[in-house]
């Protein structure tokens, strides 16, 4: 998968958030599903811990902060104490951000660090790990806040 295809797979999931988000209130972002899952916050955060850590795959420096990462990483709580939550404003704009950072880190990488093996247990590559990020995990994320745009609109 080429760079470009990153970079444009990146910018569809952001289209896809600002559709989902606009107008919402931190309060809309924190509704809850009545089924197991997470609110739209926790989902946007997720998109957000996993776009830093995909920054450090790329520089070798960059990691989420350890708290963020222990409200919205993967396997944590559900999020229901909209206090614990960055606010949804805050949270777009550092979405943006990184996204800026990440787009940036990718138009300046060399096509042998997308060759360099990220995991030799899986024979990964930093390639394979970057399409994982922006293909799979963004996509599957930012598919969920279809039904979580519809929740928020429901209690409006």
């Amino acid at each position: 998968m080429s760079v470009a295809q990153l970079i444009g797979s990146l910018k569809r999931i952001d289209g896809i958030i600002a559709r989902k988000t606009e107008g919402f209130t931190h309060d809309a972002s924190m509704r809850q599903l009545p089924f197991p899952g997470n609110c739209m916050n926790w989902n946007l955060g997720h998109i957000l811990v996993y776009r830093m850590q995909l920054l450090g795959v790329i520089d070798g420096v960059s990691k989420p902060d350890p708290d963020e990462f222990a409200i919205y990483g993967g396997g944590s709580e559900p999020l229901t104490d909209s206090s614990k939550a960055i606010a949804l404003d805050v949270l777009l704009a550092r979405l943006t951000d990184a996204t800026a950072q990440v787009i940036a880190a990718l138009e300046s990488i060399p096509a042998e660090k997308l060759a360099e093996v990220y995991d030799a247990e899986r024979g990964m590559t930093v390639e394979d790990r970057l399409v994982f990020y922006l293909i799979f995990h963004e996509s599957y994320h930012a598919g969920q806040l279809e039904i979580l745009h519809e929740l928020a609109l429901a209690h409006r």
